[in-house]
């Protein structure tokens, strides 16, 4: 396995086409779902294989938009003062199990719906808030379904919404910021964060006159932490100079602008994000006039409709050049989902082990789900690794996880290697669909990958090898399975996708 962290990939954005060189077969297949999901089952490999990569593609993310949304808990939708009369309890104590119930349904989010998961969590590092920061747990659990929602819809639409969000109202500081004495938080995210990238098209004085423009939204309809409504009171009512734009301009009238005289830096913006979190976190000049400026052109002709570039993108010879694979590190949660899901073992019931998944990856790894550190949220890749944690990612893995489908039922393990082996009685081609199942392909020395065939052997006899009678019945197998688990997830090769 190669890891390259140069922007070597000079593929176009043409759709790929399956060759001798670089064939539409398991590996890429996985490529993709590890990218744009967390991870693929073996079982679910053949469907893709049957198909055209640019058809497969397509079925992916129209399955995801056509999800269901993810059912909310009773007390979500409710204001405070209506709990009680629907049965519902308002207390500190309530309200911080409601906030790790709505962490609880983003992380299983993650691994049941694993296209829609990954766009929902990638909007999520972009359009920040945190529950710390505004505490109460129906707005967290709107903001995540409001990510849901649009994370492959109109990208205008999303920034409008977003912007009346309770979570966001209150986490940037839009609840405060009222008529001669605007609070400019928003503003400056809004076009430093969420649509334009810091200091890029915009002024202080357009940050200053946007403040005045989104003033307003400053009451509760029911109460405490109810809905915020908007209160002509407080709103600047005063002109206001927007992009060289000038008149009493409002909410609805700043998103307006924005799109229509900034439209071509928003879309190569967040273009360059999806490209960072979905392709390769190396960006230079080549890859913006190959990539990411072509991306953007399609996502302005397109009304900023998100699903069709991320189709162009995932379908394009450059997503699945050599040179794209192997360059990014996994996030604590990328890394426990993609191996729960790519092995495709029973874990067990995600109640009982959601909370250690929740708190290994934001006590120990610094990945706490709705409550990223800063509104810049998580800086990802290479600052997810140290010399400590890649220890660490591994020994939850093995004494935590990978235990649980242990306990389960040891002889899926078994079962796992019969699979994606076809039931080979020859342990290196057991050993080798074990290694491509996890990583893709062997590790990148070959010193790894023997060690890892010596470990597969290591409870039987070398005779047994020898004269063939070594066979995935054996009694030992099981265990053989368990043990090269184990020193997969602890390569460092293991810590990239």
């Amino acid at each position: 396995m190669t890891t390259s962290y140069l922007s070597c990939n000079i593929s176009p954005l043409t759709a790929y086409v399956p060759s001798t060189e670089n064939p539409w077969n398991a590996a890429n297949v996985r490529h993709l779902h590890n990218r744009l999901g967390f991870g693929i089952p073996f079982a679910d490999i053949a469907n893709a294989l049957s198909q055209s990569p640019s058809a497969y593609v397509d079925q992916i993310i129209d399955a995801a938009m056509g999800l269901a949304p993810t059912a909310s808990p009773g007390w979500a939708p409710l204001d405070p003062a209506d709990y009680a009369a629907n049965g519902f309890t308002y207390s500190e104590d309530e309200n911080d199990k409601n906030k790790e119930t709505a962490q609880y349904a983003f992380i299983k989010e993650l691994i049941d719906n694993g296209v829609r998961g990954r766009l929902t969590f990638f909007w999520h590092n972009i359009i920040v808030t945190r529950i710390n920061e505004y505490d109460f747990a129906g707005y967290a659990f709107r903001y995540f379904l409001a990510l849901q929602r649009h994370s492959f819809g109109n990208f205008k639409t999303f920034i409008h919404e977003i912007g009346l969000d309770e979570a966001m109202l209150k986490f940037l500081n839009s609840f405060d910021n009222v008529v001669g004495d605007p609070n400019e938080n928003y503003a400056r995210e809004l076009y430093e964060l969420f649509t334009l990238g810091e200091g890029n098209g915009y002024t202080e004085d357009d940050i200053v006159n946007t403040a005045r423009a989104l003033t307003g939204y400053n009451e509760y309809e029911n109460g405490e932490n109810s809905r915020i409504i908007f209160d002509v009171e407080k709103f600047d009512a005063e002109p206001k100079t927007i992009f060289d734009q000038t008149g009493n301009w409002g909410y609805d009238d700043v998103i307006n602008i924005l799109f229509e005289q900034r439209a071509d830096l928003i879309a190569r913006y967040i273009c360059e994000r999806i490209y960072i979190d979905f392709v390769s976190p190396e960006v230079d000049e080549d890859i913006r006039t190959l990539i990411i400026h072509p991306l953007a052109a399609q996502f302005v002709a397109n009304g900023f409709e998100i699903a069709p570039i991320l189709k162009t993108l995932f379908k394009s010879a450059h997503f699945f050049d050599a040179n794209a694979k192997s360059v990014i590190i996994k996030s604590p949660l990328d890394l426990i989902v993609q191996f729960m899901t790519s092995t495709g073992l029973n874990f067990g019931d995600y109640d009982i082990n959601k909370e250690s998944i929740k708190n290994i990856s934001s006590w120990l790894f610094d990945q706490n789900i709705l409550n990223p550190p800063t509104v810049a949220g998580w800086d990802g890749d290479r600052d997810w690794l140290n010399s400590g944690t890649i220890t660490f990612r591994a020994g939850y893995l093995i004494d935590d996880v990978l235990q649980w489908a242990w306990e389960q039922d040891q002889e899926q393990f078994r079962e796992f290697a019969i699979d994606v082996s076809s039931n080979s009685n020859d342990a290196e081609v057991v050993a080798t669909a074990i290694f491509e199942a996890l990583m893709n392909e062997i590790p990148y020395t070959m010193d790894d990958y023997t060690v890892g065939v010596d470990v597969f052997k290591s409870r039987v006899p070398s005779n047994y090898f020898d004269d063939n009678s070594w066979t995935l019945g054996f009694e030992t197998a099981t265990l053989q399975v368990r043990d090269l688990l184990e020193y997969i997830v602890s390569l460092p090769d293991y810590q990239i996708k």
